[in-house]
C-alpha cells in the first residue's frame, strides 16, 4: 500500500524536509506507526512494512510518553532502520495511564474522527460517554457516538435521549455490527482517506466493527457475558488498519478506566450548557453553592439541569486542573531539570567519597 492512501501528502512531506535539513540527512524517509510491541515499532513505509527501534537521542530527549511515537504517528526513519524523529501531530488522544502514577498515555495520534463505541444494553453509561467526549474535545479530533448492539434494545432512541446536552452537536449512529445493520451511517466519516480511531469500554463490539469496515475477519471477537451483560476483552494492543477505500482505522483495547489528561489550556468538552449557565450567574466568581442569583442552582431547581451531570462536570474540571499541573511542558521541563541537578550532585558526591584524604 502506498503511503498516500494513509494520508501522506504535502504537509507531512514538508515536515519531513524540515527534519532532513535540520539533521543534514537527505536519506530520511517517512513512515507511519502501525503498532508498538515492547519498545519496537511496526511501521509502514513506501517500501513496505518494517520493524524499527528508536534512536537513543529520541528516547533521551523525551520528557514523557507524549514525546515518543504512538500508533497513528508519522515519523522520520533513518537509513540505519531506526526512528530518528517524531513529526508534528495534528491531533492526539491522551488519557491518564491506568494506575496510581499520574502519567499520560497516548491512545492514538493524527486522527480525524474518534468513534466512541458503546453498546445498547445494560453497559450503556451516559457519564462514561461524557468523559470520552471531553477527552476527544481536548485531542483536536471530532467525535462520533456509535451505539452498537442495537439488536439488544427495543427502544434505542430512548437511550439516545438520555445523552441529553452531552451529545449536543455530536453525530450519533445506532448500529448492529453483528448483523451488519446501520453501518452505512458511518460512511460520511470514511470519505477522503481519514484516520478514524475506535475507543470505548471492553466488549462493546469495536473489533466486530473493525472487521466489517476493513472487510476482513482480522480482529478476534467474543460474545457478551450472561451474568452482567458486559463484553469480553479481546483487543490487547492498539493497531492501525488500512481502509479499503483509503485512510486508516485504529482499533484500541477496551478502557475500563478513562481519566482525562490536558496541557496548559484545558477545555471540558460536551458541557457547553453548564458553562453557558455559569456565565448567566449574578456574580462572575459564583461557586454555585448558595450564592444569590446563581443560574446553575436555579436550573437544578426547575429540573432543566441534572445534578449528577453537574457533579460529573465538577469532577472532570478537578481532574483536568490536576493534569495540567502535572503535565504542562513547563512542569515537565522543571521535573527534568531537577532530575539532572540531583544526578549531577550525586555523581559529585560519589567522586568526593572516592578521593584519598
Amino acid at each position: 500500500m502506498q503511503l498516500s492512501a494513509l494520508g501522506f501528502g504535502d504537509e507531512i512531506r514538508q515536515q519531513l524536509e524540515l527534519v532532513r535539513t535540520a539533521r543534514n540527512e537527505p536519506r530520511l524517509e517517512a513512515a507511519r506507526v502501525i503498532a508498538e510491541h515492547r519498545g519496537a515499532y511496526q511501521l509502514l513505509t513506501e517500501g513496505g512494512a518494517c520493524t524499527a527501534e528508536l534512536t537513543g537521542k529520541l528516547r533521551h530527549d523525551a520528557l514523557d510518553r507524549r514525546d515518543l511515537p504512538a500508533v497513528g504517528d508519522w515519523v522520520a526513519l533513518g537509513p540505519d532502520g531506526r526512528v530518528e524523529a517524531l513529526l508534528p501531530r495534528k491531533s492526539v488522544f491522551v488519557r491518564k495511564q491506568a494506575g496510581q502514577r499520574p502519567e499520560p498515555q497516548v491512545v492514538a495520534a493524527n486522527i480525524d474522527y474518534a468513534f466512541v463505541v458503546t453498546s445498547a444494553n445494560a453497559d450503556f453509561n451516559p457519564r462514561r460517554i461524557e468523559r470520552y467526549l471531553s477527552a476527544i474535545a481536548e485531542s483536536g479530533a471530532r467525535a462520533v457516538i456509535v451505539i452498537n448492539k442495537s439488536d439488544l434494545c427495543d427502544d434505542v432512541q430512548a437511550l439516545v435521549s438520555t445523552l441529553g446536552p452531552s451529545a449536543l452537536g455530536v453525530p450519533v449512529a445506532c448500529v448492529s455490527a453483528l448483523e451488519g445493520r446501520g453501518l452505512d451511517q458511518l460512511d460520511p466519516y470514511l470519505q477522503g482517506q481519514p484516520t478514524v480511531a475506535l475507543v470505548g469500554s471492553s466488549g462493546v463490539g469495536k473489533s466486530t466493527i473493525v472487521n466489517w469496515l476493513i472487510a476482513q475477519q482480522k480482529q478476534p471477537t467474543a460474545p457478551i457475558r450472561d451474568h452482567d451483560a458486559r463484553g469480553r476483552h479481546t483487543t490487547t494492543h492498539r493497531e492501525l488498519h488500512p481502509l479499503p477505500a483509503g485512510g486508516a482505522l485504529i482499533d484500541t483495547p477496551g478502557m475500563r478506566e478513562l481519566s482525562v489528561w490536558a496541557d496548559e489550556d484545558p477545555q471540558v468538552g460536551s458541557f457547553e450548557d453548564i458553562e453557558a449557565l455559569g456565565q448567566s450567574c449574578r456574580f462572575v466568581d459564583c461557586q454555585h453553592r448558595g450564592q444569590p442569583g446563581c443560574a446553575i442552582e436555579r436550573a437544578i431547581s426547575d429540573g432543566t439541569l441534572d445534578p449528577a451531570r453537574l457533579a460529573h462536570y465538577g469532577k472532570l474540571q478537578r481532574e483536568l486542573s490536576h493534569a495540567v499541573q502535572r503535565g504542562s511542558h513547563a512542569e515537565r521541563e522543571k521535573a527534568r531539570s531537577t532530575g539532572r541537578t540531583r544526578t549531577k550532585a550525586l555523581r559529585q558526591n560519589q567522586r568526593g567519597r572516592g578521593k584519598p584524604t
